[in-house]
């Protein structure tokens, strides 16, 4: 799989001439990613924040479930789909796209932990209507754990998957991270640069190396489902993928986590890299963190074995 750097490299190899067939040729990949229309407008609304349209599914009733998926520009609410029925059959569920992902806008901004816990306070205060679990994946975890402590009436219950280490959410703006920042928000350059990184074969290689503990799990609508969504409105994704370059989003979760107490609970997949250790870094901090694993799964457990992932769930509802 090429690396960041490496796309970067191969882009600037490129003389001014090959600027034009650059612009033209950005234009045909965000046209022919959305070719398959895996990820449909009609089936959800959109909730009309300040600061944009952001896209949204609810479904089932009961006791609401807000579902968070991982920031990254190529993931959307689709990282659900093998649980959300099961889930809606005793919640309701509202699974999102998040600000710079899927279907919601992409705008040319600066996106950081604070403007997705701005979002997310809005978005219960104003569409869930009620104190509601969360469920979140990666590094959107710190967006939950962030709006818990700062408005404890709106969250009861917080299942993190995966989540972000501590350490690696304090990481801070470097040389070299503003450099790559810098270069994503270039007009042509930096979408080539992004579609060089966000490829189908890098996508199709990242299911099969570091989401999935097992490669043969891996599904052809897995893949063409995150492309879509990293292309999604002509590729503007490179916009959050410039302020995760850039480390943008750093926060330190300490005091959060204090404040949360028996809050948080942390799903992981046993075979996902540093999980036990990043489960054990929060637990350091807060001993009533308690922390599940899902066997035989890396950083998508709810994806390679959803039945084994809500058996855990339901166990840890049960803490």
């Amino acid at each position: 799989m090429a690396s960041f750097s490496e796309s970067v490299k191969t882009v600037l190899k490129l003389d001014l001439f090959a600027l034009g067939i650059m612009h033209v040729s950005n234009r045909n990949i965000s046209s022919m990613a959305l070719t398959n229309n895996m990820l449909k407008t009609g089936v959800g609304k959109y909730y009309r924040w300040n600061h944009g349209d952001v896209f949204y599914h609810k479904t089932g009733s009961g006791s609401p479930i807000v579902l968070l998926h991982h920031l990254d520009p190529a993931f959307s609410s689709y990282e659900w789909n093998e649980i959300v029925d099961q889930l809606s059959s005793d919640h309701t569920v509202y699974s999102v796209d998040l600000p710079g992902c899927g279907r919601s806008f992409k705008d040319n901004t600066a996106y950081t932990n604070y403007f997705y816990v701005l979002f997310l306070t809005s978005f219960i205060k104003n569409i869930v209507k009620k104190k509601c679990t969360v469920i979140a994946s990666g590094y959107s975890s710190s967006f939950a754990i962030m709006t818990a402590s700062m408005n404890d009436s709106l969250i009861g219950k917080i299942i993190a998957v995966n989540p972000s280490s501590v350490k690696e959410l304090m990481q801070t703006e470097s040389k070299r991270s503003k450099t790559a920042s810098t270069i994503l928000s270039l007009p042509v350059v930096g979408t080539s640069v992004y579609n060089i990184s966000e490829s189908r074969d890098n996508i199709d290689l990242a299911f099969t190396e570091k989401y999935l503990y097992n490669p043969f799990r891996s599904q052809k609508r897995f893949v063409t489902a995150f492309y879509e969504g990293a292309h999604f409105n002509e590729s503007n994704g490179k916009y959050l993928l410039a302020s995760i370059k850039g480390k943008y989003m750093t926060v330190n979760l300490r005091k959060a986590l204090v404040k949360a107490g028996d809050k948080l609970i942390i799903i992981y997949g046993d075979n996902a890299d540093n999980a036990r250790k990043i489960a054990s870094g929060y637990q350091s901090i807060n001993p009533s963190v308690k922390a599940l694993a899902v066997s035989s799964t890396k950083f998508l457990p709810h994806m390679e074995r959803p039945e084994a992932f809500m058996d855990v769930y339901k166990a840890s509802r049960k803490l």
